[in-house]
């Protein structure tokens, strides 16, 4: 088996001075997301200023608190999860606690449950406190990792306007776990570019965590013929399984996969208002007869996953710099098509974009789009109606993802495309 060739990127030795535009989103960038915060915290009824905080840990937190009691396999179990979430409540800073707005389930294997046993040392508020801190200081830590990486001296205010943006900001109100993916893709990227394809397909099975971001990696990785990846990723994918059931047993892996599915069809109620074509139906009925609505929708994914596949089967690793393209058009094309794909995903994108905003290879109408759009979607719609407004938001992201897709595929086939970053076989560590 030949050995694959390490990407090549060159480095860029001056970058362009910024622009009026960019000059004015960094004055605005911050001050937008923290409004909005602001002021949909203001928003909540009295007794609720911290309602929404945690509603993702506390299916984490339960799920460990019952892997201890019960044994792994009862994590799915919805009635217990109910139980036990009905006993988490969020000591507010007003003094008040507040109980679960919805119970939520867990769908993740149980290795990835591991994870959140030792925060069961503390109480609940307290852990999620200390999760969410943990988080910020994983992402600011990775960021610094990836630059180093890449060659790219990092500017503090630049890394505090993307820690502010809205992806980030949900990520921590929900307590979600994304900062898990976000290591385990990033590496993945630079594990690539170094040519350690076995290594960098261990990474990717640290995305088993949410399989459905890898429906377009793992087919562009099959028809660009990178077996050594995929072969990687095999064995991570043992690896996680045979964790699992070392866990909870066959039974337990069962009932994780079948509430997986479960997340897929009526169980989860939020379609409208995500980032997908399948949101972009849903909404469209409310226009369209229902097989015009999907008839677009299905046209679209056809489109989104013909145009990535034909790029990865013409991805040469001799081409350089492409890859990091590649991988960027490839991840704003899954949130697309992924039926479960809600914005807070985004957080995915951000050591790509942060990397390509430090040198100043992105342009700056494509970054007033992703601090505006979807938020000034959000408000405009809702002094109409608050369930559309969070239509909208997640329509406002998907729209940020075809652009972003479009804009990055241009790049790749203009043979010079940014990011010019060094990366030569011995530099990305």
């Amino acid at each position: 088996m030949q050995k694959e060739k390490p990407e090549s990127l060159s480095l860029i030795q001056s970058p362009p001075s910024l622009s009026r535009v960019r000059k004015w989103l960094d004055f605005v960038w911050i001050l937008v997301p923290v409004a909005f915060l602001a002021t949909a915290l203001g928003l909540l009824q009295p007794g609720r200023s911290c309602a929404y905080l945690g509603t993702d840990f506390r299916g984490y937190y339960a799920s460990a608190q019952i892997a201890l009691k019960y044994g792994f396999s009862q994590v799915y179990d919805q009635e217990l999860q109910n139980e036990f979430q009905d006993n988490l409540l969020m000591h507010c800073p007003d003094g008040s606690f507040s109980p679960p707005l919805l119970h939520v389930s867990m769908p993740y294997l149980p290795v990835f449950v591991l994870l959140f046993v030792p925060l069961t040392l503390f109480g609940y508020t307290t852990s999620y406190l200390f999760f969410s801190i943990l988080n910020l200081v994983v992402l600011a830590g990775y960021l610094l990792r990836f630059y180093k990486a890449l060659g790219i001296k990092p500017s503090f205010y630049k890394l505090l306007e993307w820690f502010v943006c809205l992806p980030v900001l949900s990520n921590l109100v929900l307590g979600q776990m994304n900062i898990f993916l976000v290591v385990c893709f990033g590496e993945f990227i630079l594990a690539s570019l170094n040519g350690k394809q076995v290594r960098s397909g261990g990474w990717l099975a640290g995305m088993m965590i949410k399989p459905y971001t890898l429906i377009l990696l793992l087919p562009g990785l099959a028809v660009s013929q990178r077996w050594r990846v995929l072969f990687g990723f095999a064995a991570g994918v043992v690896t996680v399984f045979g964790g699992s059931i070392l866990l909870a047993g066959v039974d337990g892996i069962i009932a994780s996969l079948n509430l997986a599915i479960r997340f897929a069809g009526s169980l989860i109620h939020t379609g409208p208002s995500m980032m997908n074509w399948r949101a972009l139906a849903l909404n469209l009925k409310a226009l369209l007869p229902d097989w015009l609505s999907w008839g677009i929708a299905i046209f679209g994914m056809a489109v989104v996953t013909a145009i990535i596949l034909r790029e990865w089967y013409q991805f040469k690793p001799e081409k350089g710099n492409r890859f990091f393209l590649l991988a960027l058009s490839t991840l704003a094309a899954t949130f697309t098509l992924s039926w479960h794909s809600h914005f807070y995903l985004m957080l995915l994108l951000i050591p790509i974009l942060a990397s390509m905003d430090h040198l100043h290879q992105i342009p700056s109408s494509l970054l007033a789009v992703w601090v505006f759009a979807p938020l000034g979607l959000y408000v405009l719609f809702s002094f109409k109606d608050e369930n559309l407004a969070r239509n909208m938001l997640g329509l406002g992201y998907f729209g940020f993802n075809l652009i972003l897709l479009t804009w990055a595929i241009r790049y790749q086939r203009r043979g010079t495309s940014p990011p010019k970053l060094e990366a030569h076989a011995g530099v990305v560590q």
